[in-house]
């Protein structure tokens, strides 16, 4: 019998503000979503990863969510640094603040959809709209994968 769980939207969210994060993780996880927060990628083990070992049908995560200015390495690094190996995580949005043109045009051009942090509305739409679009027979890696390296998220 298929894990129940294995439908459920996974996100990877990555904040440096706790405070930001915390809430973000709360709302999200109250959409029934499994969310696993980081204050920073140097914490997530894809960060040091060379390449990626999931497949189409055995995914690590359905989206990512990240700040784009972050103290250690900035979220569009960070995502480009994961493509390169392979990374095959659908879904990739920023979640930012940030208003210059050439940073979000480089965004956009890697696959970013692009959010504004001053409304949560958008963001939450189009991940419902992510959630209709997932392949219900793809399989998650385990959380342990995920969470073993990981910085604490303070949520």
């Amino acid at each position: 019998m298929k894990d129940p769980e294995q439908k459920r939207l996974r996100i990877l969210l990555f904040e440096d503000n706790n405070m930001l994060r915390s809430m973000l993780h709360d709302l999200l996880q109250e959409q029934r979503w499994e969310v696993i927060g980081y204050p920073d990628p140097e914490g997530c083990p894809l960060r040091h990863a060379t390449k990626c070992t999931c497949t189409h049908a055995r995914v690590c995560a359905d989206v990512i969510v990240t700040d784009l200015e972050m103290p250690n390495v900035d979220g569009f690094t960070f995502v480009n640094d994961l493509l390169k190996t392979g990374c095959k995580v659908p879904f990739l949005a920023m979640f930012t603040a940030c208003d210059d043109p050439v940073r979000l045009a480089e965004a956009r051009a890697l696959g970013f959809t692009l959010f504004n942090k001053s409304d949560l509305r958008p963001l939450l739409e189009w991940l419902h709209n992510v959630e209709t679009q997932l392949d219900t027979r793809r399989q998650l890696t385990s959380r342990g994968e995920l969470i073993r390296r990981r910085l604490p998220d303070f949520s």
